[in-house]
């Protein structure tokens, strides 16, 4: 755990005890970790401003480094303490925390959201950002409430879980969004019949668990006869590496879609959109571009006032052969590149924070700068000592 004078304590927990047991201070160069080029983003609005407060982020994927740099470029006035918690050591988020900590590994849900409240009232935790676990402490918000310290959380406890499941989605999202012909199968025996319902409409094929990140488990499947290429199979080949067995975890059969991929990085309220920002991705190479997109962002208020979310959230799309942008999936959570986004302009994660905190109504958005081409390179940090 560093603290914000640049002392950094020797933190050890134990396992379900957020108890300190060794507190020997021994310098650091925390002071060094914010001294890197800031994010190309505007100052603050003037009535965006937080009263001061501790604001914890516990075990995330490693694009929480991004978030917590956006808050503190947002945070001019140096009112928020970031922390940062993980179970592994040398976390890259740990460089843009004020305070870190280790988390104990092996607990069971249960015991992890009990870990979790104990650890927010010895650490003084007023605003609490969860990921992992994070259905089950959502579920248990009520309890942290009473001890105040506010969970914040994009939808309900009954809507969360069934966000990262793409067939549901799918299912509530008809006749809002456009949408790629698609059927959920369970078991080997029912791909043929859903790989010729796309094929008789003249559509390429391509299948994907119906709960996954980053795109694992995608392949394109071909037919027969075609040749075979990179990311493809057969649905013989497809079945024998996937459901031997025959049954499988619930798949996405669905048209593939070769045009461009675009992602809407979004802030809600309660079911009301508040602003966004279009990414458009390149087909041939690593950049973006802000892209001036009404008809995506319509999309993204549509899907934001159906599902009743709030806060950051990530929506993506991608072009059938026609050109029409069709959905792909809703992220319950700021996407990898929202740093990128946020070069419009738009601090997304602060303007966030600050409508949960102060409500939206009292945010003012700042015109977005779009049609900039952007990118994202890797920048040398200093890892504290944890």
């Amino acid at each position: 755990m560093v603290d914000r004078r640049g002392l950094a304590p020797c933190l050890r927990f134990t396992q379900g005890d957020p108890s300190v047991v060794s507190c020997r201070s021994q310098p650091t160069t925390i002071k060094h970790f914010h001294r890197h080029p800031p994010l190309s983003i505007t100052e603050p609005p003037a009535l965006c401003r937080l009263f001061s407060m501790r604001v914890w982020f516990n075990r995330h994927f490693p694009l929480v480094y991004r978030v917590l740099r956006l808050l503190r470029e947002g945070d001019v006035e140096r009112r928020l303490t970031l922390l940062c918690s993980h179970r592994h050591r040398f976390f890259t988020g740990f460089a843009a925390a004020d305070e870190q900590a280790i988390e104990p590994r092996g607990l069971s849900r249960q015991d992890y959201v009990q870990w979790c409240l104990d650890f927010s009232l010895t650490h003084r935790v007023d605003v609490f950002v969860p990921h992992h676990r994070v259905h089950a402490i959502v579920a248990a918000k009520d309890e942290f409430a009473r001890h105040g310290i506010r969970v914040l959380h994009v939808a309900d406890a009954a809507t969360l879980p069934r966000l990262h499941h793409k067939g549901w989605v799918y299912r509530e999202a008809k006749g809002l969004v456009p949408l790629a012909e698609s059927s959920v199968i369970h078991h080997a025996a029912e791909l043929p019949d859903a790989l010729e319902k796309l094929w008789s409409q003249g559509l390429h094929a391509c299948i994907k668990p119906a709960v996954s990140i980053y795109g694992k488990g995608f392949y394109r499947l071909h037919k027969p006869h075609e040749a075979h290429r990179k990311r493809h199979l057969s649905a013989r080949d497809w079945a024998a590496r996937h459901a031997p067995k025959g049954a499988c975890p619930p798949q996405l059969v669905l048209e593939y879609l070769p045009g461009h991929e675009f992602s809407v990085d979004c802030i809600g309220d309660a079911g009301r959109f508040v602003t966004g920002v279009v990414r458009k991705k390149s087909m041939l190479s690593d950049t973006q571009v802000l892209d001036r997109h009404p008809t995506l962002l319509g999309h993204a208020a549509r899907l934001i006032e159906r599902f009743r979310l709030t806060g950051l959230v990530n929506i993506q799309f991608k072009e059938d052969s026609r050109g029409q942008a069709k959905l792909l999936e809703i992220n319950p959570r700021p996407s990898g590149g929202v740093a990128m986004a946020c070069l419009s302009g738009i601090n997304l994660p602060y303007l966030a924070l600050c409508g949960e905190l102060n409500g939206y109504a009292t945010l003012t958005i700042p015109e977005a700068r779009l049609g900039l081409r952007v990118t994202e390179v890797s920048l040398p940090v200093i890892l504290p000592h944890v």
